[in-house]
């Protein structure tokens, strides 16, 4: 039901943030020393930078963003990039975030300029992270099953911050999938497919930077992944070979390489908030597709139910809210 796999999407996104944030940017390596493997909601070790600001089970600007994107559009029926650029000002400043230890660095600039009062469509022109793909689940759900739509409006909302060639097209690869996820007929296959349109057709939006090729990219990715014989030999080949670091030609093949193994959804996650690098964003990533093409029931529900009471947000209250605004614009019809 388009119900469960909303919900889904949005306990993914949480779930793998706050699976993967005591081991981000840290080495294969180094998290194999420190934790282990992470299988469960962990505090960040004492040796990590985000011990003594974020405790077991805590989300970062991954959720965060996703979340106040969903609330302005609550407030203005619509995402372009005023409205995000408003949404991004409003949870810098309800969050403080200049002094978190979660901002990313296109993030930090781009913001300077927004609350200076500059153009939201120019402050991210030199935008090249991840940030911009990471929060497309919102609009991959307010433009649901039009993915013409879903293109146009992950460039307005990427602008704000990541305004270039590159970003946006992790943004636009990412909120296909996501649209091709949410279809009861999606495959695995159909979303990487989705995944390659959108980062091709991403290209031809923002300020040209020089950098590989997202698709091609992604194929190569998939086929690290899958020739694998087992998930801790994806891990390996992927970290690797395609990379773990925070921008789009990494992470966004990554995350669809990791979506073509055949393993159960969690054992997905929880390889993802093992693989090293930018493993929050990676784990959110990749917990949004999951649970648009599982539903909720691929997660466990007192691990979600913990990070709701360790954050205080009511993802189902985001579900609800969400099934109404697309029952009324006619995107979702007698659906529970």
């Amino acid at each position: 039901m388009k119900q469960q796999k909303i919900l889904g999407s949005l306990v993914g996104v949480a779930l793998g943030d706050s699976l993967g944030m005591p081991t981000e940017l840290m080495t294969q390596e180094a998290i194999g020393q420190t934790y282990g493997e992470i299988r469960e909601l962990r505090a960040p070790d004492s040796s990590h930078y985000h011990h003594g600001h974020l405790i077991r089970g805590q989300i970062t600007d991954d959720t965060e963003q996703t979340l106040a994107l969903l609330d302005a559009f609550f407030r203005h029926k619509t995402l372009n990039a005023e409205v995000a650029a408003e949404a991004l000002i409003t949870w810098a400043k309800d969050k403080d975030v200049f002094n978190t230890t979660y901002l990313g660095p296109s993030s930090k600039k781009a913001l300077q300029q927004l609350m200076a009062g500059e153009d939201p469509r120019k402050t991210g022109y030199y935008g090249t992270t991840i940030g911009g793909a990471m929060r497309m689940l919102p609009v991959a759900l307010v433009c649901l099953e039009d993915e013409e739509e879903a293109i146009k409006t992950a460039v307005e909302v990427s602008l704000p911050t990541h305004g270039t060639n590159q970003a946006i097209a992790g943004a636009t690869a990412m909120a296909v999938a996501l649209v091709e996820s949410f279809k009861p007929d999606a495959s695995r296959e159909s979303i990487i497919d989705a995944a390659c349109r959108g980062a091709k057709r991403g290209l031809a939006y923002g300020y040209p930077y020089p950098g590989a090729s997202i698709s091609k990219r992604i194929r190569l990715a998939v086929d690290v992944s899958v020739t694998a014989p087992n998930l801790k030999s994806a891990l390996k080949n992927l970290y690797d070979i395609i990379g773990v670091d925070m921008v789009p030609r990494e992470i966004v093949p990554v995350v669809m390489g990791l979506l073509a193994r055949p393993e159960e959804p969690m054992e997905l996650l929880i390889g993802a908030a093992n693989i090293g690098g930018d493993t929050d964003t990676i784990a959110a990533m990749l917990g949004s597709l999951l649970g648009a093409f599982h539903g909720v029931s691929a997660f466990p529900e007192e691990m979600w139910r913990e990070i709701e009471q360790v954050n205080g947000i009511d993802l189902e209250e985001y579900t609800a809210r969400l099934m109404w605004a697309l029952q009324s614009s006619g995107r979702v019809m007698n659906e529970r």
